[in-house]
């Protein structure tokens, strides 16, 4: 699996899937192992990608808890696209299911390049397709429990602002006080907006906040907003703090902090320089941070 989340179920070990690395084609003229970046397309060009997934039923047995005779799965295939750390549009999802004697999936789609913006997300699941009558007490049991998930993102196109997320004990982190209570803290240190953003921010998920994690697992949409609202709030309302903010807003190198605060920004008072968005923050802050948060949400145009 992709995050490190404590489920309260037993989960399919590495042992039990056996993915094979996705290949990616344009226009199906030839095929290559997807990486970090595709170069070479653009909209009028569609993506074929194939994957061949298999699972190893003994292994998912011993894994589980349930016997081999009673499992049954449905593996999902979920393709989305657009920037951010969650796909903005989701183009589709394909289930299969998967029982004894039937434990492969050679999956194949073309998408067309008219729907492709940014980046190319492919997330591949498995899920229990039907609830066991015998079974561990740490056994999943209710249909649909995901149980493995990987999630592969390809750039398309420009730049994609990224950063680290780990899962650790914020009290003990934090050297204990009432942050060590919270859902999640965000490491930076204003100041030095020349930074790479991947190497300058880092997000650390509270272990003890079971709930908030399993949302964020989930991908909820709410969960995901608040969080990326806060992040987006404390970067930008610091970067228009800087005496040169008006400067850095046309001057920031690409794929620095300075310039990942400078985009949103831009994105959130189209037109507007860094004088008036600041006259915002320190005159009607609500909407400062309103604007700020309904930007984070998933599925707002870029």
């Amino acid at each position: 699996m992709n995050r490190r989340v404590a489920f309260p179920f037993l989960t399919l070990s590495e042992a039990a899937v056996e993915a094979s690395a996705w290949e990616i084609s344009l226009d199906g003229v030839e095929w290559s192992a997807s990486g970090e970046f595709l170069p070479h397309w653009d909209s009028a060009t569609d993506i074929r990608v194939r994957r061949t997934i298999r699972l190893n039923f003994d292994q998912a047995a011993s894994d589980l808890g349930i016997p081999v005779d009673q499992l049954a799965f449905a593996a999902s295939v979920r393709i989305g696209t657009g920037q951010g750390r969650l796909p903005r549009l989701i183009l589709s999802r394909t289930h299969r299911d998967l029982r004894p004697g039937d434990t492969s999936w050679e999956f194949d789609q073309t998408i067309e390049g008219r729907r492709l913006s940014m980046i190319l997300d492919l997330q591949t699941e498995f899920l229990l397709a039907n609830a066991p009558t015998e079974a561990s007490a740490l056994s999943p049991d209710h249909p649909g429990d995901r149980l493995w998930s990987e999630t592969i993102r390809v750039r398309l196109e420009g730049e994609e602002p990224r950063f680290p997320i780990e899962t650790v004990d914020l009290a003990q982190m934090l050297g204990g006080g009432i942050a060590g209570a919270a859902p999640w803290h965000l490491h930076w240190s204003p100041g030095d907006w020349t930074r790479d953003f991947h190497g300058a921010v880092r997000l650390y998920l509270n272990a003890k906040s079971s709930e908030t994690l399993q949302r964020i697992e989930d991908e909820d949409p709410a969960t995901i907003q608040f969080l990326l609202g806060d992040v987006m709030s404390q970067i930008c309302e610091r970067f228009l703090a800087d005496p040169e903010a008006e400067t850095m807003m046309d001057a920031a190198e690409p794929g620095s902090l300075g310039a990942q605060a400078a985009t949103w920004l831009r994105k959130a008072w189209p037109g507007k320089d860094a004088s008036f968005i600041r006259s915002v923050l320190e005159g009607r802050p609500g909407v400062f941070r309103s604007t700020m948060l309904a930007l984070a949400e998933p599925g707002v145009p870029e």
